[in-house]
């Protein structure tokens, strides 16, 4: 299956910042006037035409950039809660503060299992057991956030707001080879 990564579009913190908004609520931050005409442009690219459905985070971001190629492609849109951002801390009642974040940034791509933010291994795995889901069709677009996206198709490169980053799925076999390449370094939102 071949799978069309789109990170989101730029997103408009402002607007959650300025009521206060802290910690998992700014995940409804809705996209920026930039971000909705990222999506647009995108929405043209003839990769994303052949595509039978479109999968997206649940996250504002990626859910209204998501809504935007739907109604642009006429294709239609499935929010798959396991495409969410990578998680820094498990606990989704726990605080994120500046040190750990900085940790979680620095050893994310480390083995082991007591950390308490979510390993790249772990992004992986879900998000596959997700495209598991969908293996009938021969092309989807994916719209998530780059961390999700550098975790699956092994890259350490930034991935930018509104970038399609093509990645080809066979299934099983594709599972263990992304577990045997290297773990990608995140970037900042």
């Amino acid at each position: 299956m071949q799978v069309l990564f789109v990170r989101h579009g730029e997103t408009d913190y402002d607007v959650v910042a300025s009521r206060g908004v802290r910690g998992w609520a700014t995940s409804f931050a809705p996209l920026s006037h930039l971000g909705r005409l990222q999506i647009d442009v995108i929405a043209r690219d003839f990769r994303l035409r052949e595509a039978e459905a479109i999968l997206c985070s649940s996250y504002a971001r990626a859910l209204e950039s998501g809504a935007l190629l739907s109604r642009a492609l006429n294709k239609p849109l499935f929010v798959e809660y396991d495409l969410h951002e990578w998680l820094p801390q498990k606990d989704s009642l726990g605080e994120i503060d500046a040190a750990l974040l900085r940790r979680a940034r620095s050893d994310l791509a480390r083995p082991g299992d007591d950390a308490p933010w979510e390993r790249l291994e772990e992004v992986r795995d879900r998000v596959l057991r997700v495209l598991e889901r969908y293996r009938d069709h021969h092309r989807v677009v994916v719209v998530t956030h780059a961390v999700v996206i550098q975790s699956v198709v092994g890259t350490r490169r930034p991935i930018e707001h509104a970038e399609i980053v093509e990645f080809e799925w066979d299934g099983v076999a594709a599972r263990e080879d992304a577990r045997v390449a290297s773990l990608p370094t995140p970037v900042e939102r």
